[in-house]
C-alpha cells in the first residue's frame, strides 16, 4: 500500500494534531488565513487550520510559501523537514504561543547554566543520568540486565538483531524515518516548554536539545520495535513498518508515551540545572 501524502492523525489525544506531510512532485503549502492549504496536481486542496496542528512533519519535496512558514511561526505550530530517509534537514520553531511555562524556567536555567564554567558538563550529566535510566527500563522489558551497558555498542546490537529479520536496509530506513518522527515530537515539547526561536538564538552555542531529546525517546521504541519486526518475520498481524503511513500509525500508537517521558526528561533537565 502506498502511503498517504497526508496523515494527520485525528485519535491523538487533546484538541491538536500532527500533520505529517509525505512530499511529492507539485505539492505546496500555502497560507490560506488561518489555515495551512495543501495543494496536490489533480487533487483538491486541503485546509488544516493551524489552531488544530500540534506540529508539522515535513518529508521529502514539498514547496513551502514563505507565508505558511511564518503563519506556523506565529501560531507557535514547530515545523521538523526531513530527508526521505527520516534525517532532519532543519527546524522551525516558532514563537511563544505554545509556551506552558510562563516562567520560562528551563530557558532561564539553560542559559544560566551554559553561560558558567561546565555547563555543557553538568548538560552531558543529565544527558548521560537520562539514558542510564532508559537502559534499565528497556532491562526490565526485555528481561536482561542492561546496567554499564555501552549505549552505542548496545543500540548497534539491538539493531544487527533486527538485521535478522527483515535485512540492512530496512532497518537504516525504518531507524531513519523514526528518528525523524521523534525529532518532530522533541521539537513540538520543547516549543511547550518556552523554547521557542527566539530564546533559541540568546542560547548561542548551546545544545542539541532536540536531537538529544530524540535520541533518548528512542530507547523507549527498541522492545516494542523488536517486537513488530518478529511478529511480521513469523507472519503474525503487525504493521509492516516499511510503509511509511503504517510506519507513522505505529509510531502515534506510542506517541503518548513518549510525550510522558519526553515531559519527565525535561523536568529533569531543569532540576540538573539548578544544582551546583
Amino acid at each position: 500500500m502506498r502511503p498517504e501524502p497526508l496523515w494527520l492523525d485525528e485519535d491523538a489525544p487533546g484538541p491538536r494534531k500532527p500533520l505529517y506531510l509525505r512530499g511529492g512532485p507539485g505539492m505546496r503549502v500555502d497560507a490560506d488565513g488561518p489555515a495551512l492549504r495543501l495543494r496536490r496536481p489533480a487533487k483538491a486542496a486541503v485546509w488544516y487550520p493551524l489552531a488544530r496542528l500540534a506540529r508539522v512533519v515535513s518529508s521529502g519535496m514539498v514547496a513551502w510559501e514563505v507565508e505558511a512558514l511564518l503563519a506556523c511561526a506565529e501560531a507557535g505550530v514547530p515545523v521538523v523537514f526531513l530527508r526521505r530517509d527520516g534525517s532532519v534537514r532543519a527546524y522551525l520553531s516558532g514563537g511563544g504561543a505554545r509556551s506552558r511555562d510562563p516562567h520560562d524556567l528551563l530557558y532561564t536555567r539553560l542559559r544560566a547554566r551554559l553561560n558558567r564554567p561546565g555547563g555543557m558538563r553538568r548538560y552531558g550529566d543529565w544527558r548521560r543520568a537520562m539514558t542510564g535510566a532508559a537502559l534499565r527500563a528497556l532491562g526490565a522489558q526485555l528481561g536482561q540486565r542492561l546496567d554499564g551497558e555501552d549505549p552505542r555498542r548496545l543500540r548497534q546490537a539491538l539493531a544487527e538483531t533486527r538485521r535478522c529479520y527483515v535485512g540492512a536496509g530496512p532497518v537504516a530506513l525504518i531507524d531513519g524515518r523514526l528518528h525523524g518522527l521523534r525529532a518532530g515530537l522533541s521539537t513540538e515539547l520543547l516549543a511547550e516548554a518556552g523554547l521557542d526561536a527566539a530564546r533559541w538564538a540568546k542560547l548561542e552555542e548551546g545544545p542539541d536539545l532536540a536531537g538529544d531529546l530524540a535520541d533518548l525517546l528512542g530507547w523507549a521504541l527498541e522492545a516494542p520495535l523488536l517486537a513488530a519486526v518478529e511478529q511480521r518475520f513469523r507472519g503474525e498481524s503487525a504493521p509492516d513498518l516499511l510503509d511509511e503511513a503504517q510506519l507513522i500509525g505505529w509510531f502515534e500508537v506510542h506517541a503518548a508515551d513518549l510525550r510522558r517521558l519526553g515531559l519527565d526528561a525535561l523536568h529533569q533537565l531543569r532540576q540538573w540545572l539548578e544544582t551546583v
